[in-house]
């Protein structure tokens, strides 16, 4: 197993029991990323290699298709769990620009 496919492991791990009791499932899940979909939004981890090629962690935070948040690089596991736990029961909002759409 390489580098990346531990990560993948290690990732699901961790994020799974943060969301498990919750209407969430796996829909893509690669060495790389992993992508959980809920009700009404959308969470995606992505594995970025560090300055010395360790792991790092982005978190996108999507609803209805459109990105809402984004957060990281995270250097642990941990952190990622706790963005992921702190996100979990968070209303989704929107900032209306002053062209009238959404972002």
């Amino acid at each position: 197993m390489g580098q990346s496919d531990t990560a993948s492991a290690r990732l699901r791990e961790h994020v799974a029991p943060v969301l498990e009791g919750d209407d969430w499932e796996c829909v893509d899940e690669s060495p790389d990323r992993l992508r959980v979909e809920g009700s009404d939004r959308t969470l995606v981890v992505d594995r970025h290699d560090g300055p010395g090629r360790e792991s790092r962690w982005s978190l996108t935070l999507r609803a209805d298709g459109t990105t809402v948040g984004k957060f990281g690089r995270f250097e642990s596991l941990d952190e990622v769990r706790a963005q992921v736990s702190a996100l979990q029961g968070t209303d989704v909002r929107y900032t209306v620009c002053c062209d009238g759409e959404r972002s």
